[in-house]
Order: C-alpha cells, then sequence, then structure tokens
C-alpha cells in the first residue's frame, strides 16, 4: 500500500511539474527580470519624467537651469542678452561673487578683469579686459557692454580657451558671479 501511495504522489508532482512554462515558480518576477529604463530616456514608470529623478539636494544637475534656458550654441549665446539675473545686487551678494571670482577666474582674468593672472600659459595670454571697447566679439559687443546673460551663458558654456564652469559652480554661484564681473566692468582700463 505505502509502494502503491508513493507511486501515485510520484505521478502527480511529475505531471503537475511539467504543467508551467518551464521556468518554475517565482516569488517576485520583477526581481529577476527588471524593466530595461534608459537613463534620461521616456519610461512608462514615472508619469513626468522630468520631475520623477530630481537631483539630490546639494549636488549641481547636469544641464538643469532653473533661471537660464539658453543653449551651449552660438544662438543660445546671442539670444541670452535677454536673461535677467535673479540674484539681487546687494553688498553681501557681490562680496560672495567676489569670493567665487577668486576661486574661479582671477588666475586668469586678474584681479581687476584685465588679464594678466596668474596662469601665464600662451594659450590665456589673449584674456581680454571687461573693460575694453573691442567689439571683435560673438555679439558685437565690446566687453563693457556685455549683459549679464552674456557673462553666465561664459561661465556656464565656456567661451574659446576657457572651459565651461557648469560642473564647478551652482546656478546662483555663476550668478554671484556674474554680478561681480558687472562691477569689474566700470573699472576704467
Amino acid at each position: 500500500m505505502l509502494n502503491r501511495f508513493t507511486l501515485i504522489l510520484s505521478c502527480f508532482f511529475v505531471i503537475t511539474s511539467c504543467s508551467n512554462d518551464g521556468r518554475g515558480y517565482e516569488y517576485m518576477p520583477d526581481m529577476y527580470r527588471s524593466p530595461s529604463l534608459e537613463t534620461y530616456g521616456q519610461n512608462s514608470i514615472f508619469s513626468d519624467s522630468l520631475n520623477a529623478r530630481k537631483p539630490v539636494e546639494g549636488t549641481i544637475a547636469r544641464g538643469y537651469l532653473s533661471t537660464f534656458y539658453y543653449d551651449g550654441s552660438l544662438e543660445g549665446y546671442l539670444a541670452s542678452k535677454d536673461a535677467e539675473n535673479p540674484i539681487e545686487n546687494n553688498l553681501e551678494t557681490l562680496q560672495e561673487g567676489k569670493e567665487l571670482y577668486n576661486m574661479f577666474c582671477k588666475h586668469c582674468h586678474g584681479q581687476n578683469g584685465a588679464g594678466g593672472g596668474s596662469i601665464t600659459h600662451p594659450v590665456y595670454s589673449a584674456v581680454p579686459h571687461y573693460n575694453d571697447n573691442i567689439t571683435l566679439r560673438r555679439c558685437d559687443l565690446p566687453m563693457s557692454k556685455l549683459k549679464p546673460g552674456h557673462i553666465f551663458h561664459a561661465i556656464t558654456y565656456g567661451l574659446n580657451a576657457m572651459g565651461p564652469h557648469a560642473s564647478q559652480l551652482t546656478e546662483e554661484e555663476r550668478w554671484k558671479i556674474v554680478l561681480y564681473v558687472q562691477e569689474l566692468q566700470k573699472i576704467e582700463k
């Protein structure tokens, strides 16, 4: 009787184990076969793909600007003349802008924005004075007439030998440097 019961039970397990698709039973199938999602692509998981993956607080998000809507092209540079600086111009923000300028800009642009900083490589020898009147610029304006948007664009995306600083400075810090550079534009050459 025990042999007969064992044989019937064995047949039952053999028949039922062959009835699924061959993978066996899975407790959580998404853990074994997770959906493939591209990092910045459209997907069905997040309804709002831009706001679903906000950067961690205190980090600098690549390519995300909340106050500046121009790309790194020449057309973006020319259109940026209309950008307004959202930072209030007061003594505190000017002092912060000066400190940031001294850390990130002074080594090429010099103490007063006249060039001649501590870097003496020939590539950086043609740094213009912030108050020059030469109109050989991208926007046919001398340095003394550059708008805040032009300066912010150059800091963000780089210009000529100057590389972009968007990965090193937050958006707010770049606008503070713009305020300080505008003060340097007023210094007589």
